[in-house]
């Protein structure tokens, strides 16, 4: 009996990369809880209500508690945490230590990747007293080194990240402040000062908060883009001290590289004022902006050009690849950043370029040149306004 037999085809329509760009996580210290948490124990959460689930109480963590609360204030129920409580003998410069594995390396192994947005801080009301002589508690800097060499890892492990430390203790002066975005280079960290309220001793940050706008933005969106509207707090301080006390105060800890507060005329609510990381101003990932699009373009790469290593390819007879090969490969990225990223102005294009003119049969290397033209940003605008006649 005749048939007619049909087949579907799979891979055809060149779908695009899942990267989850909003994943984040949180390294906080925290206390023993009744409730049944084991400190140093990482977990997944979506809610608030996921902390009680884990044993994580009010009660005896209400410094988790309010961070957990102010990231979903911005990111929504949903969205994906990855938190880990570590005891509070813990210097937020020990849970920056790459060879530290109950620090924040244990969350980004647990997370496995998924994590592309870190933060970590610590509770000083609860911490032995830090030395404050740098005008913020003094781990806080060596914080910022050490996560430096622990972001480097995990991007060579095509793991990346971005960091943002939260600026503890901060003692209310900003000119005692060393600037950050001025002859140095850890573009993957950032810090930040200012908080929503003062019932920690005057020693917090909003780190939660930060990392929910984060968690709810696009890869290329900045922090203080205005338009995505203020933060869903109600109040703001530096230190002891609500903002509208210390007029200026943000925009000179701004103008040295700090993530802070920020204000407009006429228009109701908190903004921050940047996304700067403890980078100088002319690296070109000095924007956490700047740099979770490159981290993204990393990813998509990587996972295009991953399923090339050991795999046969095409040359000539002196060794030199197949243009015809080379150009296909090239147009397999391009297509991939079109799709994934351009198409959703996440940068601006794309360019790919494997030189067949290489001989890759005597070194066995494949040397991809990737470009990626990022969006711009309307940092300052400057209005001729006037009447006519």
């Amino acid at each position: 009996m005749g048939q007619v037999n049909i087949t579907l085809e799979n891979g055809q329509l060149g779908a695009t990369k899942s990267t989850q760009d909003g994943i984040a996580g949180m390294v906080l210290t925290g206390q023993t809880d009744t409730g049944g948490y084991t400190l140093g124990t990482p977990i997944l959460i979506t809610s608030v209500a996921d902390l009680a689930t884990n044993g994580i109480t009010l009660s005896a963590n209400p410094f988790v508690y309010k961070n957990v609360q102010e990231f979903y204030n911005e990111a929504g129920t949903g969205a994906q945490l990855y938190l880990l409580l570590v005891a509070n003998t813990l210097t937020v410069s020990d849970i920056a230590l790459h060879t530290n594995a109950d620090g924040a390396k244990k969350l980004l192994d647990y997370a496995s990747g998924a994590i592309k947005i870190l933060g970590i801080m610590s509770d000083d009301s609860s911490v032995t007293v830090p030395a404050t002589t740098s005008g913020l508690n003094n781990d806080v800097a060596s914080a910022a080194a050490k996560m430096a060499v622990l972001a480097t890892d995990y991007f060579s492990a095509q793991k990346p990240f971005r960091c943002i430390i939260g600026g503890t203790s901060y003692q209310g002066d900003p000119g005692t402040l060393t600037a950050i975005n001025s002859g140095t280079s850890n573009n993957r960290t950032a810090i930040l000062i200012g908080d929503t309220d003062v019932i920690y001793t005057n020693t917090g940050a909003c780190l939660g908060l930060v990392l929910g706008r984060l968690a709810a933005i696009p890869v290329q969106r900045k922090l203080s883009r205005v338009r995505t509207g203020p933060m869903t707090n109600t109040a703001a301080y530096l230190g002891s001290t609500t903002l509208e006390s210390v007029p200026g105060d943000d925009i000179v800890l701004a103008g040295k590289g700090y993530i802070t507060w920020a204000t407009y005329p006429n228009i109701s609510g908190y903004f921050l004022s940047s996304d700067e990381t403890d980078s100088d101003t002319t690296d070109d990932y000095h924007f956490i902006a700047r740099g979770r699009v490159i981290d993204k373009a990393q990813i998509l790469a990587y996972s295009v050009f991953v399923q090339e290593v050991d795999d046969e390819v095409p040359v000539n007879t002196d060794g030199t690849i197949d243009a015809k090969f080379a150009a296909w490969l090239q147009q397999q990225i391009v297509n991939q950043i079109n799709n994934t990223m351009v198409a959703n102005k996440q940068c601006s294009s794309v360019s790919c370029f494997i030189d067949p003119a290489q001989n890759i049969l005597s070194t066995s290397t494949l040397n991809v040149v990737l470009q990626i033209v990022p969006v711009g940003y309307s940092d300052t605008i400057d209005i001729a306004l006037g009447f006519a006649v």
